[in-house]
């Protein structure tokens, strides 16, 4: 059937630019020489290149990305720089699927996926780190224009967003990929993982959820994609706060019908707003935006992932929560802690709404 995305597609590259990250990656040396004036401990030798030693992942990571993957494969290159060296070895191909994403700039689950191409070859998964996972280019792929994203090898050639969005879907409800998620946000594994997906693409396309299911008609189940399509949202800034949103609400649900926004904006003089979800902007001194919060209850979550442990980072975490405090916010910072426990995640939950509740109803 004929693909719906162009013109979301489109609107995609008119407002894209290549991430910041991808421009300060160090890329793959082609000669067979030791490059100029660097050290032999600056390099590894991965598929008869010279690759920066910086571009090897944490070995936790790697180990954690292969107990996971439906092969158990360990990569321990980030998927950037194993798509570029697929360029390098085989220029013809067009990167695609997880690579493709990785090429747009996802960040989020590509680097223990497999390597992807569209090839005139049979579909089938890769066998191996060094191995290729790769997609038939169908007539009807073919008719589908490419795109070219990487500042540093400007030939090198992806598929469009939404096809991307659609490829990675399917992996993800199939046996192509997959990643650890806990229970307790009231969907399947591989509905979770589809959710965490696509709040993350389409924070990177900067789209809303919403116009997914018109541009992938024909490619994935209409039903499938709008139930899915209901749970995400565009305010999602990492995984782990996609499944903090849906936790939470869905503890949330049982004892309020009050509304949890992500990425709610709290102001200096104490109005929030939701520019995010198409809401006025509000005055120009911001206090925080909240990854999660209840203006009628003023209760706030936050997520605090690793990067929360930073010296300066903390200093400016208290801050925030010494002026929410001070406009009578009650704020309750989360981490993956809480989220893999759902009786931890339930009793904080329940306790912040109590006691916010029981605020409001002294007011």
């Amino acid at each position: 059937m004929a693909y719906q995305g162009t013109a979301l597609d489109e609107h995609i590259r008119r407002n894209w630019a290549p991430p910041e990250h991808m421009s300060r990656r160090p890329v793959p040396a082609t000669s067979d020489k030791k490059p100029p004036g660097q050290g032999n401990d600056d390099w590894v030798m991965r598929h008869g290149f010279h690759v920066p030693r910086s571009c090897l992942r944490e070995d936790r990571d790697v180990s954690l990305g292969a107990s996971t993957h439906p092969r158990h494969t360990r990569y321990d290159l980030d998927a950037l720089t194993r798509s570029r060296l697929l360029h390098i070895r085989r220029p013809s191909w067009t990167l695609a699927e997880w690579s493709a994403a990785a090429q747009w700039g996802l960040e989020y689950f590509v680097d223990s996926a497999d390597t992807c191409a569209l090839t005139s070859g049979v579909t089938r998964h890769a066998n191996g780190p060094e191995d290729v996972s790769r997609r038939r280019r169908t007539r009807q792929l073919l008719a589908i224009p490419t795109v070219r994203t990487d500042p540093h090898f400007p030939h090198l050639r992806v598929t469009p967003p939404i096809l991307t969005l659609i490829h990675c879907l399917r992996s993800v409800l199939g046996d192509g990929h997959s990643w650890h998620v806990p229970h307790g946000a009231g969907l399947t594994d591989s509905g979770l993982r589809a959710v965490q997906l696509i709040d993350s693409l389409c924070r990177t396309f900067r789209i809303d959820p919403d116009d997914l299911p018109a541009a992938c008609a024909h490619h994935i189940d209409q039903d499938f994609l709008r139930t899915v399509v209901g749970f995400c949202d565009r305010g999602a800034d990492s995984p782990p706060e996609t499944l903090m949103r849906l936790m939470v609400r869905s503890v949330a649900a049982a004892v309020t019908t009050e509304e949890f926004t992500s990425q709610l904006v709290v102001h200096a003089d104490g109005s929030v707003s939701d520019p995010v979800h198409g809401g006025p902007t509000g005055p120009e001194r911001i206090v925080a935006r909240l990854d999660l919060g209840c203006a009628n209850l003023k209760l706030a979550f936050q997520y605090d992932g690793s990067g929360h442990l930073a010296v300066s980072t903390r200093g400016r975490d208290s801050r925030v929560n010494t002026e929410l405090s001070n406009l009578e916010w009650h704020v309750l910072r989360l981490t993956w802690g809480h989220l893999k426990d759902r009786g931890l995640l339930r009793a904080t939950v329940l306790d912040g709404i109590r006691v916010c509740e029981q605020r409001h109803s002294q007011r």
